[in-house]
């Protein structure tokens, strides 16, 4: 029999495909961590940041790298898929990929102005196969569909200038480039392939997925990631391997590895310091290499407190920019 296919840890498998007893499953999910993921715009200095915790509460906050100063938002009420979601090059509308699985909408994807979840467009899904996006530009958003769906917005129409388009339309416009936007500036370097699954873990990669991001303003720094697995109990639901390597000048030399650990979260900001979340707390690292003794860390936020609310989406997060 030949082996199962890896899943691409991109796309997370459908929940709903595989299931299996709790005794296949391990141990049952207790701790009510908080986990973070954020994405950064690619034109300017702002990020999207989701605070999962517990698992069907997901916060949105919103990043000015600028300042480091942290606004928080809306709460939703469900799952999303992190993996699925794109920040406009602007930084001025988000679409994410959501889970309301006791609903007749199920799973959905939709637009809207961060730091807020109310929708400005959406589009029903049902499974966990399809759904999510990115945007090519501040105005065009590719949805991860073979078709456009009409959406479900209250009456409120797309506006003239915006354009929806599909995965499968910009595969035939961009061949062989399908992944650059859905990607955020990460590469593949080297495949995974699915191993034995623990009972801690339900899929796990052996070897890792490995994907690597070059930094914006050095040469030879590059910031890698290595998806170790997904569908951790008690853990992340991806699980995460970080570090920084740097190619020193010179020939037959070695790339010096600065080993971060676990974490939920890392990338580049665009004036080239390191951020990251860990432990339910955003941080900021210095990788100049200008500190004489241990690199220079800060911590941008706690978020680990934070408690669900009702939140209102102002007038202007309800109409497109």
């Amino acid at each position: 029999m030949s082996p199962r296919r890896a899943p691409d840890p991109l796309l997370p498998p459908d929940v709903t495909a595989s299931a299996k007893t709790s005794t296949e499953r391990g141990p049952a999910r207790t701790e009510r961590a908080c986990r973070l993921f954020a994405l950064v715009a690619r034109d300017a200095r702002t990020a999207v940041v989701f605070r999962r915790g517990p698992s069907k509460q997901v916060r949105m906050l919103r990043w000015d790298l600028a300042t480091d100063a942290v606004t928080p938002g809306q709460w939703l009420s469900g799952r999303i898929y992190e993996e699925r979601c794109g920040l406009s090059p602007d930084g001025k509308l988000v679409v994410y990929f959501a889970g309301k699985f006791k609903t007749k909408l199920g799973t959905f994807t939709a637009v809207s102005r961060p730091p807020y979840f109310t929708a400005l467009a959406l589009w029903p899904e049902g499974s966990t196969y399809g759904g999510g996006g990115f945007f090519a530009d501040d105005r065009t958003l590719i949805l991860n569909y073979q078709c456009v769906l009409k959406e479900l917005n209250d009456g409120v129409g797309v506006p003239a200038s915006f354009v929806v388009s599909h995965l499968g339309e910009y595969r035939a416009r961009h061949p062989g480039d399908e992944t650059t936007a859905a990607s955020h500036g990460w590469s593949q370097t080297s495949k995974g392939a699915e191993g034995e699954p623990t009972p801690a873990l339900r899929y796990v990669y052996a070897p890792p997925w490995i994907h690597a991001k070059p930094h914006p303003t050095r040469g030879g720094v590059t910031l890698e990631r290595s998806t170790r697995g997904v569908g951790a109990v008690n853990g992340p639901f991806t699980v995460c391997d970080y570090r920084v390597l740097v190619t020193p000048s010179g020939r037959a030399k070695e790339p010096a590895a600065i080993d971060l650990g676990r974490l939920d979260w890392a990338d580049w900001d665009h004036d080239g310091s390191l951020l990251y979340a860990t432990d339910g707390c955003l941080y900021r690292r210095d990788v100049s290499g200008r500190a004489a003794d241990a690199p220079r860390v800060k911590r941008v936020a706690d978020l680990r407190d934070q408690v669900f609310e009702n939140v209102r989406a102002p007038d202007d997060a309800r109409r497109w920019p």
